[in-house]
């Protein structure tokens, strides 16, 4: 596997504070941030997978979307707004977030700024 410069630099510095396996399958490639914390009193649960799928011409291919396993829930019990489709992704049943940024500049944003959208995503309570 092949992985650009930048991708590889922005991936070191997040393993500073995440374990994280990247795979590539099919012209994507697969960042698992393992038992990733989410924020308090929102979900059923504290941690989780959380998948995230970029390109090897990263940045400039807008990142789309995040996966999650095991599957969240709010603590009402009802499932998160746009998060109600499973996909079959690295041989695990992932919740999808079909969520998506408005606009992507790739000389200011990467993976680095999309988990920072991700985290804002999962701090928000909305049920659908």
């Amino acid at each position: 596997m092949v992985l650009s410069p930048l991708l590889l630099e922005h991936i070191e510095y997040l393993r500073k504070n995440h374990v994280i396996d990247v795979s590539e399958a099919e012209a994507e490639i697969f960042i698992v941030f393992h038992d990733y914390i989410l924020p308090k009193n929102i979900w059923e649960i504290d941690e989780t997978d959380l998948l995230i799928i970029t390109h090897p011409a990263y940045p400039n291919p807008k990142i789309d979307m995040f996966w999650v396993e095991p599957h969240l829930k709010l603590k009402n019990g009802k499932t998160p707004k746009a998060a109600a489709t499973f996909e079959n992704k690295l041989g695990r049943n992932w919740q999808r977030f079909s969520w998506h940024l408005g606009n992507w500049n790739p000389g200011k944003d990467n993976l680095i700024t999309y988990l920072n959208d991700v985290n804002e995503r999962l701090s928000k309570s909305e049920a659908e």
